[in-house]
Parts: structure tokens; C-alpha cells; sequence
């Protein structure tokens, strides 16, 4: 079981739980508010296509010059997302473990670290993540889960044991086939359970987050962003996304825009990239993913408000003219004993 928090409030922490005691009733409303906790620690949780790993190589450029360690999950199975309560307990935990600044990714639905955090620990990890055109991330999660090529020796292999044929029925399988008959692997219908969409990365980790269409998942997924997220960035706005990530969290995104711009992360920008060329998809296909994505871009619309938001509080900064980033060669350093000792004695 849980243990209790008996830590002092966090700021905004009364009003969270008004929203949440009425969040049926509540209309849920972007805002510019910077919502980063007093942390050392930051969470990505990332969404399938939408930019993650360039921001993971950003994050890893970065870490060096800010002082800060990153963390890649390290996966045993394709995807892990949805969690235990045992395994939400030990990422808590794992995460109360780091005294130095820490920044870790992974495919994951949104855990609520507030309620699984130790007794007297009164930190929680800073949130953030991205998202894109719903329609343009599902083509893209379509298309790229038939060329990573572990992906698909696994979904053939699964596939040929069920049946033999299908797997390679599945490999050759058209988008445009897909979304227009009745296959299960393009099923939008209200109720059926999907890890294609955004909406369930925010609710968290309920099964009544996996439900395409549920209202409640939506809600959820908005008074989440709203409240738990620092930024949720657009990855049709890459610009944008980088800047306020500087001001809303500079422990970790300190000269995020000069970084990546320069010379040295030019390999790093179409990371991920499908290397495949394709067709574009017809019209009445992406009309019709519209249509049966309306809750998923209901949120989307949402956080890019939000997002816009954010970015115009911050524009008056944004215009002051900025100093060269500084780096590695002249910030001090910690020797490795002094880490060591810092990290004993704490």
C-alpha cells in the first residue's frame, strides 16, 4: 500500500483539490502559469512520435554544460507505459534516491509521484512532454511501427503464432485500407482501449484512461496538464517549446534554443526520422481521422493555447537581448569525490 504524504503543501495545492472534488462540473481553463514544482528532478514522459528523442539528445547535450544527469529508460519489454502500483512506487522511490539534479524519459502514462512519494520526502519531479497534430502523430505511429525493425520482428512473431499469414498481412497493410474498413488496428469506436492517443499519457494510470472517447479521461487528462505539467510543448512549434522550456525550467533547459540551432546538433535535429517516403494520404482518410479524433484534438487545441499562453507572459523577455551560452569549458566543476561525498552524506 501507499504511504500517506505528510509533507507541507505544495503552492496552487488547495486549489487543485477543488478542481479535482468537482472536475465533472468544472470547466478547466489554460493558463500561463508556471506550474514547476521546488525540485531537483524532471520527468519526460514521452508520447510515440512526436519529437521525443531529439528532445532526449537536447536534454543529454545540455546536462553537461547545466550540471545535471539524464537518464534514459532502459527498456525489458517494446513499450511500458502502463504501470503497477509497485512499479509507480519504485520510480518514486528510485527518483528520492538521486540527491543530484536528474532528468529521466520513458514511455509512460502519467503517475501521480505526489501520492506515491516517500513519507518525509517533500520533493516531486517536474513534468513535462509533447505533443503533435493527432492525425500527423497517428500516420507517422502507423507507418513507424513497420520499420523499427524490433518492433516488427515482434508484432510478426506475435502474429504468425495467432495465425500463420498474418504477420506479414499486418507488415504490408495499407493506412488508407486500415482507417476505411473495419480493422481492429484503425478501431476509433467510443470504449475501445488505445496507447495511440495523447489523451491517456496525461489522465494516468486507469483503465478508464485507456477509453477511446470517455469524457472523464478527457477531463482528467486536461486538469493533469493544467496543473502537474511545466510545459507541454508542440512539435509543430519547435521554437516556441524551446523557449519557454528556458524560462520555465532552466535548471534543465538553459540555452535550449542556441543548443540546438548549432552546428554540433545539426545530426541531432531528424533523429528518428523514417527514412521511407511515402504517398501522401488521401483527403477523405485524414477528413475521416478527424472526425473520429474529435476528444484528441479537443486536448491538443487545449494545450496549445496553453502553450501560446506561456509563451506570451514570457515575451518581454524573450526580447532583452541574451549573453552567450556558457559552457563546459568555463563553468566550475565538481570533482568526482566531491559528488561521492555529497551523495554519502546526504
Amino acid at each position: 500500500t501507499t504511504t500517506p504524504t505528510t509533507t507541507t503543501e505544495e503552492p496552487g495545492w488547495r486549489e487543485k483539490q477543488e478542481v479535482l472534488l468537482r472536475l465533472n462540473d468544472t470547466v478547466i481553463s489554460p493558463s500561463a502559469n508556471n506550474r514547476t514544482p521546488d525540485t531537483i528532478w524532471l520527468f519526460f514522459n514521452r508520447i510515440p512520435r512526436t519529437g521525443g528523442q531529439t528532445l532526449v539528445s537536447l536534454m543529454k547535450s545540455l546536462s553537461a554544460d547545466l550540471d545535471y544527469q539524464h537518464q534514459e529508460h532502459v527498456y525489458r519489454t517494446p513499450w511500458q507505459r502502463l504501470m503497477s502500483e509497485d512499479e509507480q512506487k519504485n520510480l518514486a522511490t528510485w527518483f528520492e534516491y538521486n540527491f543530484w539534479p536528474k532528468s529521466y524519459d520513458r514511455f509512460s502514462l502519467y503517475i501521480n509521484f505526489t501520492q506515491h512519494r516517500s513519507q518525509y520526502v517533500t520533493l516531486r519531479p517536474a513534468y513535462i512532454t509533447v505533443v503533435r497534430d493527432p492525425v500527423e502523430k497517428y500516420i507517422s505511429y502507423f507507418r513507424f511501427k513497420r520499420v523499427d525493425h524490433e518492433r516488427v520482428k515482434l508484432e510478426m512473431a506475435v502474429k504468425e503464432k495467432q495465425r500463420p499469414g498474418s504477420g506479414r498481412t499486418w507488415y504490408w497493410k495499407k493506412l488508407e485500407e486500415c482507417v476505411s474498413g473495419d480493422d481492429p488496428e484503425c478501431d476509433f469506436s467510443p470504449g475501445s482501449r488505445s496507447f495511440s492517443s495523447a489523451v491517456p499519457f496525461f489522465c494516468g494510470q486507469y483503465e478508464q484512461c485507456l477509453k477511446l472517447g470517455d469524457p472523464w479521461a478527457l477531463q482528467k487528462a486536461k486538469y493533469q496538464a493544467e496543473y502537474d505539467y511545466s510545459v507541454v510543448g508542440l512539435a509543430e512549434e519547435w521554437n516556441t517549446t524551446l523557449a519557454v522550456l528556458e524560462e520555465y525550467l532552466p535548471m534543465f533547459f538553459q540555452g535550449a534554443r542556441q543548443r540546438y540551432w548549432s552546428q554540433e546538433f545539426e545530426a541531432e535535429r531528424q533523429v528518428n526520422k523514417n527514412p521511407k517516403k511515402y504517398s501522401e494520404v488521401p483527403e477523405k482518410i485524414i477528413k475521416l481521422l478527424k472526425e473520429r479524433m474529435g476528444p484528441e484534438y479537443e486536448l491538443y487545441e487545449f494545450l496549445r493555447q496553453r502553450l501560446h499562453l506561456q509563451y506570451k507572459h514570457i515575451a518581454s523577455r524573450l526580447a532583452a537581448p541574451t549573453t552567450a551560452f556558457t559552457t563546459t569549458s568555463n563553468v566550475p566543476r565538481f570533482a568526482i569525490w566531491d559528488r561521492m561525498d555529497i551523495e554519502f552524506s546526504n
